[in-house]
């Protein structure tokens, strides 16, 4: 027997030996990240809210800046997933979109563009090369949300500017109004 065929026959049995990939559910992947996203928002926005209560939009910056990025870690880990938001208006650096989410925001961006209303974009998930990515907007939705990304002057008092440009001096994140798109959750898990 030649080693051509040896080999040949070697590559047929772990070909053969290897499971098939799962097929993708659309629709159970996007099930999976809307609760994902649901839970994470509830969580975020129940203290961000605590903290704005307590101790005003300057004190919500400063728990966005000190604990978001950890609840998010800690809420991550206990999904098996990686949540993250991004945006194509960032205020903190670690929020920047990696490849897949800034092809996710172009495309939403377009949508926008042709006049597609924020509220009918609809959530994606897509296969990436060895997980799913789920894509949710993120939309400005209440005007307490303007007093740390509405207009300076106007809705963003003078003490919280100064806690922005002082924590984020590359703050693209201002400027929305009630119902803007902010920008995407991006969930991503094994495949």
């Amino acid at each position: 027997m030649s080693v051509k065929v040896i080999c040949g026959a070697m590559v047929v049995l772990v070909w053969s030996c290897t499971p098939a990939p799962t097929p993708f559910d659309e629709a159970a992947a996007i099930e999976r990240g809307r609760g994902i996203a649901g839970a994470t928002f509830q969580q975020l926005s129940a203290r961000l809210q605590a903290a704005m209560a307590s101790e005003g939009p300057s004190g919500a910056l400063q728990y966005c800046s000190v604990a978001a990025l950890p609840l998010v870690d800690s809420l991550s880990a206990a999904q098996g997933v990686r949540i993250k938001r991004t945006s194509d208006r960032i205020r903190a650096p670690h929020d920047a979109p990696d490849a897949d989410e800034q092809r996710r925001l172009n495309e939403v961006l377009t949508l926008l563009a042709k006049g597609t209303a924020p509220q009918d974009i609809p959530p994606q998930a897509v296969v990436l090369v060895d997980s799913v990515a789920y894509y949710q907007p993120i939309l400005i939705a209440m005007p307490t949300c303007l007093k740390c990304h509405g207009a300076a002057g106007s809705d963003v008092d003078s003490l919280t500017m100064a806690a922005i440009r002082k924590g984020y001096p590359q703050d693209a994140a201002m400027g929305y109004r009630v119902g803007d798109f902010r920008g995407l959750w991006s969930i991503r898990w094994k495949r």
